[in-house]
């Protein structure tokens, strides 16, 4: 493997993925690069990957923060004057949000299946019950 791409020091992280977060992502961001750079994982072309971890972990923060202030359901008026229940929008927000971190901290090794796929470890062995699945999905096809 090259490790001319290695990250090994923060000044090499402070590219346009990192100018580009606002005050609140660029400290998970340094965070999440710190970490990397510990591991010895962190490669030039992780870094906007890592941007868009640390906006996404923001963004969930913000849609919390917004859910807390307004609750899970907004309530309006129709056009009639009767009551309208609506989902709150940040719900969604959040949602989306909180799943692209989970992504991301899987490809980023913040996780422990992630680690060992950084590792390049091997998957664990087939389990009796996934073996009995796939000896019933191999059945149905027949």
């Amino acid at each position: 493997m090259n490790n001319d791409d290695l990250v090994t020091t923060f000044s090499q992280c402070r590219t346009t993925s990192y100018f580009s977060l606002g005050p609140e992502a660029r400290l998970e961001y340094t965070k999440a690069c710190r970490i990397m750079m510990a591991r010895g994982t962190l490669r030039i072309g992780d870094l906007p990957v890592v941007a868009a971890y640390a906006q996404a972990q923001i963004d969930v923060r913000e849609a919390q923060k917004e859910i807390d202030r307004l609750g899970l359901v907004l309530v309006s008026e129709d056009r009639y004057g009767n009551p309208k229940h609506e989902a709150n929008p940040a719900v969604k927000i959040r949602k989306d949000a909180a799943n692209q971190v989970s992504n991301l901290a899987l490809m980023l090794g913040f996780t422990p299946l992630g680690r060992k796929r950084l590792k390049g470890e091997e998957t664990p062995p087939e389990s009796d019950l996934d073996k009995f699945m796939k000896g019933l999905n191999d059945g149905s096809k027949a």
